[in-house]
């Protein structure tokens, strides 16, 4: 596993997000990012939906009325559609490997997105939790993932991999970013998050990303592969939105798409 990197801050059509340093290099076609703090920019939880906190029941997914920050986002990166979800915190996976309209989907709720189209950008929402960055270089397979300890526990990470495999990826020949989250230093817990995360003891603080490695690892990711942001959206709640650190429905968008290869 390497050293954790610091994402590089750019803009997209005045659009700014912070970046994997080295991708963008690596892979001119890829369209990878975490959008920064901005509050008018509009990537927010659903009205009463409290996405740090289980679901108390399931609930009927239900689209926003509106959805400019989305449709901003995929004008300005030139996809012909855009994938979103609403994020439950557990394992589901949607594929988005089918032909559809120019323009924003909403596909109700899951935890993660695939696709092995150039032209679908895949977006997740993020406040603390884990966006996971996920490429096949040879067949093209993106997924992108929104990794909380239960998604974790719940096996997200796993289910994407096996999603992604299925259209034709290899979990060994994949390349993972884990973007920015809340560090080890900063998110104190109780018992019942070590105990479903399967860390021994009763540590008060959790290292969401390096749970998030260790499914990587097991699932047959390469270490060399695999980069994790030193980023915490608690510690630098001036670039992100932090949870905990206050913002219950803002949000910031994690996004990935196009050619990698």
């Amino acid at each position: 596993m390497s050293d954790r990197v610091a994402e590089v801050e750019a803009q997209i059509d005045g659009l700014p997000f912070f970046r994997q340093p080295d991708w963008s290099s690596r892979y001119p076609g890829l369209i990878q990012g975490v959008s920064r703090r901005e509050r008018e920019l509009g990537f927010k939880a659903p009205p009463g939906v409290d996405e740090g906190a289980a679901p108390a029941a399931p609930a009927a997914p239900a689209a926003p009325v509106a959805q400019p920050a989305w449709e901003r986002l995929r004008r300005a990166t030139g996809f012909r559609r855009l994938v979103r979800c609403r994020q439950v915190h557990g394992s589901k996976v949607i594929g988005c490997s089918d032909e559809a309209e120019p323009g924003v989907d909403f596909l109700g709720e899951a935890d993660a997105l695939v696709t092995d189209r150039p032209d679908t950008l895949l977006t997740v929402t993020v406040a603390d939790c884990v966006p996971v960055f996920l490429l096949d270089p040879d067949t093209r397979v993106l997924g992108l993932a929104h990794a909380g300890w239960r998604g974790i526990a719940a096996g997200v990470i796993g289910s994407a991999i096996g999603r992604m495999e299925s259209l034709g990826a290899e979990a060994a020949r994949l390349v993972v970013h884990l973007g920015p989250a809340v560090c080890g230093d900063c998110y104190e817990v109780g018992p019942e998050v070590p105990a479903a995360l399967g860390i021994e003891g009763d540590p008060r603080f959790v290292d969401l990303r390096h749970s998030a490695a260790e499914r990587l690892l097991e699932a047959g990711v390469d270490a060399e592969a695999l980069t994790i942001s030193e980023n915490c959206t608690l510690c630098d709640t001036t670039s992100f939105f932090s949870h905990r650190g206050g913002d219950r429905t803002e949000r910031m968008c994690a996004f990935l798409g196009g050619a990698c290869g």
